[in-house]
């Protein structure tokens, strides 16, 4: 079976799936190079997928979307007369799962044509179209690859899906269990907004000037040099039933932002940010133990937006009986394309027999090869290309030396992570790093930058465990830093003692491998920085022409792939006389 799954919302993306394995996946900001673009039903993403899996669109046999943007035609009524929507919206689009609300109606299909779908999707005529709902498909996008036989939880939270901002499943091998936020939360119990921690969050990257549903690790990074002084009196804004039914009693959503400032007038911005992440880790951290009351659990899956957030992913790890967390490497919207995947798998073949096991890498984009980089630098002029067997040593020996490169290898990654495939790699020996590139990058990073390291190295430079290994593969939780590497890498290590790691193994990416290995070797220094590929506000880059540009911009010193050392010509001298 072929299943596309599709999300049309912000962050729109296609994922690809032949006969239960993923075999390609296209966030769509990747191509038209607009941040977390979407919100309609001919992406890009969904020709590009299919591209790289070979396959026709007549070969689909269903496409399974997220209840999102839908074009107005494809409407057979709304909750405003399609008449007067055309008046003032022409070519504009409609929430889906918006209507079903609105018009208490559980079916798609009474609201929406499946044969125009079907007909703008370029399907064939018995093609299936379906729809999912948005946290279920967050959750099944952990679950399909995780392999916990059972005792896990999953979870979900963000800023909204469906009628509601969190959602829960207890996975007890049998049957998947929803223990809050299920289907019933878009027709009957529509949830108050004001109980999102996730959309609390967002006001205050909002009320800090920063970009929301873009910038909260920014706000991540800030807190750690702030106090919490007013997270308590946040985290009392929310009321956590013993059911693990969420509540904001008195408060609407516009008023959330209005009462955190009122806590304490003048409130400094660090001590802002400490409130709001600390009020975050607390009310997760005790939302998931009510839920454990119910559904005792040693294992925590999560995804959805909110676990974008490094340091709660940690303190969730942390719980006291938690043997293993791991977070969907794409949990934002991004990643509701798999889950979508998922659904389809279970709807067809039934729970028991869905294929899950770890996701073996997240290099399931494009594949632009060392030859497609070498020939775009030749064709546009103004580069250096030096040859090498393996320019693995080379590489590190520039990256000693000081030097900041990129390196383009492998499939796009999926995700928000960049991850070895389109990332920017550097010295972590100078905390002045973290000015200099994110000068060079147009950035502005409360963060450290994020190490990578080999895997026969990770334990004895984090505290990692079995309970936090598989998420460390994906960089989605933060760790400690065991004091004896503090000061050999200051430009990863946070203020608070805690990185952001990622754990390589060669067979994933022989020459990120390779690199690291190489530099670890003739520095003793066990990691380098891994920044993703790309300047402030820009997608991570996609394309040998983006690469190139950048480093004609002078955003890096160097582009390495499996074949080649790439240098601008106006300072590749300069670059390769570093003594």
């Amino acid at each position: 079976m072929i299943i596309l799954g599709i999300h049309t919302g912000h962050d729109g993306a296609a994922a690809l799936f032949v006969e239960g394995e993923l075999v390609a996946y296209c966030k769509e900001e990747r191509l038209s190079r607009k941040k977390s673009d979407g919100h309609r039903l001919t992406l890009s993403s969904i020709d590009e997928v299919l591209e790289i899996a070979g396959i026709e669109r007549s070969q689909i046999d269903v496409a399974c979307l997220s209840r999102m943007n839908l074009p107005l035609r494809h409407f057979k009524r709304t909750s405003m007369p399609i008449r007067n929507i055309w008046r003032g919206l022409r070519g504009k689009t409609r929430s889906l799962g918006g209507e079903m609300t609105l018009l208490q109606e559980p079916d798609p299909f009474e609201l929406v044509h499946e044969d125009l779908i079907r007909q703008d999707l370029g399907l064939r005529d018995d093609a299936r179209i379906t729809f999912a709902n948005h946290h279920y498909t967050h959750v099944l996008g952990a679950f399909k690859y995780t392999t916990w036989e059972k005792d896990a939880l999953y979870i979900s939270a963000d800023g909204g899906g469906d009628g509601t901002t969190y959602a829960a499943y207890g996975w007890d091998g049998e049957t998947l269990t929803c223990l809050y936020g299920g289907e019933e939360f878009l027709i009957d119990r529509k949830q108050k907004s004001a109980a999102s921690i996730g959309l609390a969050y967002q006001s205050v990257t909002k009320h800090l000037g920063f970009r929301p549903n873009r910038h909260e690790g920014k706000i991540t990074g800030l807190a750690a040099f702030g106090k919490p002084i007013i997270g308590d009196r946040i985290r009392a804004l929310f009321t956590i039933h013993p059911d693990g039914s969420f509540d904001a009693e008195h408060l609407h959503y516009d008023e959330v932002m209005t009462a955190m400032a009122a806590m304490e007038p003048g409130i400094s911005r660090e001590d802002l940010a400490s409130s709001i992440q600390y009020a975050l880790e607390v009310v997760i951290l005790d939302w998931v133990e009510v839920l454990r009351k119910r559904f005792p659990a040693r294992y925590i899956g999560m995804s959805g937006g909110v676990f974008s957030n490094v340091r709660l992913n940690q303190k969730v790890a942390e719980l006291p009986g938690v043997e293993e967390a791991y977070i969907f490497p794409g949990m934002g919207d991004e990643g509701l394309p798999v889950g979508n995947c998922v659904h389809m798998e279970i709807e067809t073949a039934g729970l028991q027999n869905l294929k899950r096991g770890s996701l073996p890498n997240a290099y399931l984009g494009r594949c632009y090869d060392c030859a497609a980089l070498t020939d775009a630098a030749e064709k546009r002029g103004g580069f250096r290309i030096q040859t090498h067997d393996d320019p693995s040593a080379p590489a590190a020996e520039l990256l000693s030396h000081g030097r900041i490169g990129a390196i383009f290898s492998q499939r796009m990654e999926m995700g928000p992570r960049a991850l070895g495939a389109r990332s920017i790699m550097a010295a972590p020996v100078k905390k002045s790093l973290n000015d200099t590139l994110n000068g060079r990058l147009n950035r502005t990073e409360f963060m450290p930058f994020a190490p990578f390291v080999l895997d026969e190295d990770a334990e004895r430079v984090f505290v990692i465990d079995d309970t936090n290994r598989e998420a460390c593969r994906f960089m989605t939780i933060t760790t400690d830093v065991r004091e004896a590497f503090h000061g050999m890498m200051p430009a990863v290590v946070h203020v608070d003692g805690t990185a952001r790691p990622q754990i390589i193994e060669r067979e994933t990416n022989p020459l990120y491998y390779d690199t690291l290995k190489e530099y670890r070797d003739r520095t003793g220094i066990p990691c380098l920085v891994n920044t993703s590929f790309n300047a402030h506000e820009e997608p991570i880059i996609n394309t040998p022409d983006e690469a190139l540009t950048a480093l004609a911009d002078g955003r890096i010193d160097f582009l390495v792939c499996e074949t080649a050392l790439i240098f601008s010509v106006k300072t590749a001298d300069a670059i390769l006389d570093t003594p």
